[in-house]
């Protein structure tokens, strides 16, 4: 686990490397976060029986790069510890394994300008890693992307709230099965798209 936050860590900071120009005071913005994930699930092919992730708690961080007065360059990660479980037929509710959900994405956001109350609305794209706690199943790393909008509230220059809702698609395109290992998969799959909600606050610390 200490593995996976460090490389998503330095992931963030190399990308952060890549936005051009230089970052000055009040240019740049972070915000921790904790959200609700809703939503998000399997269909297996086989049994027909609905697999899906328990709603939960996440949290994570976001930076934000001023491009202009009105957009940002937006560099996002969050973490859901979970489960999946069975939601149909005899096995209702029956936890199969638990299972943590990365978003490591890069976006950006246009929102108002020079006012106290920014109302904004967001979109990113990058990968979905998905970590199942369960001896022999290997992860799944997925592409994915986000839309969302909310609103920054700020109290001075430099600190604020954040309050958003963003819907997050991961494609799983023509894959059959996921989360294989030792040459079973736990899942028969169906669809090749999977879809969260998530409502964040979170803390701006502007510089």
């Amino acid at each position: 686990m200490k593995k996976i936050y460090l490389l998503s860590f330095t992931a963030m900071v190399w990308m952060s490397a890549l936005v051009p120009g230089v970052v000055r005071a009040s240019d740049f913005e972070i915000v921790p976060i904790i959200g609700y994930s809703l939503g998000g699930g399997f269909e297996d092919s086989v049994t027909g029986t609905q697999l899906e992730v328990d709603d939960s708690t996440h949290y994570g961080i976001i930076l934000d790069f001023k491009d202009t007065p009105v957009t940002q360059i937006e560099l996002y990660y969050s973490l859901q510890p979970t489960r999946l479980k069975s939601d149909g037929g005899a096995l209702v509710g029956n936890p199969l394994f638990d299972m943590d959900i990365h978003y490591i994405h890069v976006g950006g956001t246009y929102m108002a300008e020079d006012e106290k109350v920014k109302p904004y609305v967001v979109g990113t794209f990058g990968a979905t890693y998905m970590d199942p706690k369960k001896a022999g199943l290997d992860s799944e790393t997925r592409l994915s992307m986000s839309l969302g909008g909310g609103v920054k509230l700020f109290m001075t220059d430099r600190i604020g709230l954040r309050l958003e809702g963003r819907g997050f698609g991961t494609y799983f395109g023509n894959s059959s099965a996921a989360f294989c290992g030792s040459g079973k998969c736990a899942i028969s799959m169906e669809g090749d798209l999977f879809f969260q909600f998530t409502a964040n606050a979170g803390l701006i610390i502007a510089f």
